[in-house]
């Protein structure tokens, strides 16, 4: 699945409400001591985390499961309704989803 930060604009093509998980990876560099982080947004479940996390060790990424939540897509509108708890975890999503998709708007909600 790959490192890029948010779920593939393909994905959100209709109108519908999806789980999501918020992860954060870490990639070793070579012939350095230290990893570049970074924060990733994927479509399902923390049972689809496991093949995600399987996938991501493969490729030597550690990947740490931040949180969890539910997204509703109005495509016709580019607007999504974040469903999450409250904390740290829902202000991430709400960023990588704005830096990746500035021309929606975003909302969240306690859920």
């Amino acid at each position: 699945m790959g490192v890029q930060d948010s779920i593939p604009p393909c994905l959100l093509t209709k109108e519908s409400k999806q789980p999501f998980l918020l992860v954060k990876l870490r990639v070793k560099q070579k012939d350095v001591d230290f990893c570049l982080e970074k924060v990733v947004l994927r479509l399902g479940t923390e049972g689809d985390f496991k093949g995600y996390a399987h996938e991501w060790e493969s490729e030597d990424i550690d990947c740490h499961l931040m949180g969890e939540g539910h997204i509703v897509h109005t495509p016709g509108e580019k607007k999504i309704l974040i469903l999450s708890r409250q904390g740290d975890s829902h202000k991430v999503t709400f960023k990588v989803l704005m830096e990746t998709l500035p021309d929606y708007h975003l909302q969240w909600m306690d859920g």
